[in-house]
């Protein structure tokens, strides 16, 4: 491989990515791409693909040897699956008067796309957006941040409050915002910041913040050394969140078609 040329940065050793939400079926940290996830409006747990995957199979199987349609139910509590969209919004509306800041933000992105019958309405979509945010809820804050820095749902372009949003939801675990600012802080020539926040995303096996460092390490920003330890972090953080069910999902969405490369990063 390629030896250091002494022109390196010193980025200090690989910083520590924050605990990360576990599915309550299976225990292992969550996919990083919430098409990968199922979030139960009835008991408000966000449950990985593959342990979804395997109820639902389940769930089939009892229908075929009941004779009986309609058995589904949700994967943690048991509760019947809603049948039609104004059941989901009931449901959803419920979880969002507890103040839970998934379904606040699932409200939100229901007004920002018209989903569930509901009428698109920015300005709703927003303020439920920043309710969830402020709750705490890292998702809701990386994209409450995009939404400021690119001056959507009616809001004027603010790139420094979405940053600013950004910077909690990392400090949450959430890599893409970690992967963003260390892209932002890179195009604004502050390199080393910009490597550490990326070295802490691929450390929690972000793939695409993994192959910028690699570049990085290509044109002599970063040592050998800083590179391959962030990559033994990669790949143990990647092993943590397969499974034999998660696979089996995968295998499933590549099979109608619904698979996304963007699902591997």
């Amino acid at each position: 491989g390629k030896l250091d040329l002494g022109e390196e940065l010193d980025v200090g050793p690989v910083g520590k990515v924050p605990q990360r939400e576990e599915c309550p079926i299976c225990m292992r940290l969550l996919p990083l791409f919430t098409r990968l996830q199922t979030y139960a409006f009835c008991c408000g747990k966000t449950i990985c693909c593959g342990c979804d995957l395997q109820h639902n199979i389940k769930n089939e199987k009892r229908e075929l040897m009941e004779q009986t349609p309609g058995l589904r139910t949700c994967a943690f509590c048991r509760t019947a699956a809603p049948d039609s969209d104004e059941e989901i919004l009931a449901q959803v509306r419920k979880r969002a008067e507890l103040q839970d800041p998934q379904a606040l933000s699932s409200m939100a992105l229901s007004y920002g796309c018209g989903r569930y019958g509901l009428p698109v309405d920015e300005a709703k979509c927003v303020e439920l957006l920043r309710q969830a945010a402020g709750l705490g809820l890292p998702g809701a804050q990386y994209q409450l941040g995009a939404v400021y820095h690119d001056g959507e749902f009616g809001l004027e372009q603010n790139e420094e409050e979405g940053r600013k949003w950004w910077e909690k939801a990392a400090e949450g675990g959430h890599l893409l915002s970690l992967h963003t600012l260390g892209n932002v802080e890179g195009k604004h020539g502050d390199h080393v910041a910009g490597m550490r926040h990326l070295r802490m995303s691929a450390s929690g096996g972000y793939r695409k913040s993994i192959e910028v460092l690699i570049g990085c390490f290509e044109i002599g920003f970063l040592y050998h050394d800083d590179l391959a330890e962030t990559m033994q972090s990669f790949y143990r953080a990647r092993d943590e969140l397969k499974s034999k069910d998660r696979d089996q999902y995968i295998a499933y969405l590549k099979s109608t078609g619904e698979y996304k490369g963007e699902y591997d990063d």
